[in-house]
């Protein structure tokens, strides 16, 4: 199965601490979304989302990684709030059909902001990628603010600094 990531997804140690080595295909866009930080997290704050639009002037880009379904369900776990939808994306020349993750209405709130710590993540994910230069510098543009809990910002900074999570795998209670 085809997985599009877009948010703190994209870096690839990040995806495969959550669902373990799957293969990078490499950046993929969808035209007539947007990514959006108004996904109210288990934490309170802001996560990305898939926004549709409509609009074919816009574009959402992210990850595109091949992943079993037992790792797609393994997902699942941290993707609380979202649910899977089947679209179709532009990757390398063609159209192929992927999955991703949006955001369910009732968990959307409009004046939300990410931490600081969450944004690194989707920058970094951006820059891995390497995104057009526009689309990473709104990402830039993202107003964040520090995560009063330093344990959960040191451990999802880890994903940055290390390129893993150290020690064993923790709940996905600390990651939403």
């Amino acid at each position: 199965m085809l997985y599009f990531g877009y948010g703190s997804n994209m870096p690839r140690a990040r995806i495969e601490e959550r669902v373990g080595r799957c293969a990078r295909l490499g950046a993929a866009c969808l035209s007539g979304w947007r990514l959006a930080f108004h996904k109210r997290g288990a934490d309170g704050s802001a996560k990305c989302d898939a926004s549709f639009t409509g609009d074919p002037g816009d574009r959402l880009w992210g990850a595109l990684d091949r992943m079993s379904d037992d790792q797609m369900d393994e997902l699942d776990r941290y993707e609380q709030g979202y649910d899977r939808r089947t679209v179709q994306v532009q990757f390398d020349g063609g159209t192929v059909c992927a999955v991703l993750y949006v955001a369910r209405a009732s968990r959307i709130g409009p004046k939300l902001r990410p931490y600081h710590w969450y944004k690194e993540l989707v920058l970094a994910g951006a820059r891995e990628l390497g995104l057009p230069r526009g689309y990473v510098d709104s990402i830039e543009a993202v107003s964040s603010f520090p995560d009063p809990c330093r344990e959960r910002a040191d451990r999802n900074r880890a994903v940055l600094n290390e390129g893993r999570l150290p020690g064993p795998k923790k709940s996905p209670g600390l990651f939403a």
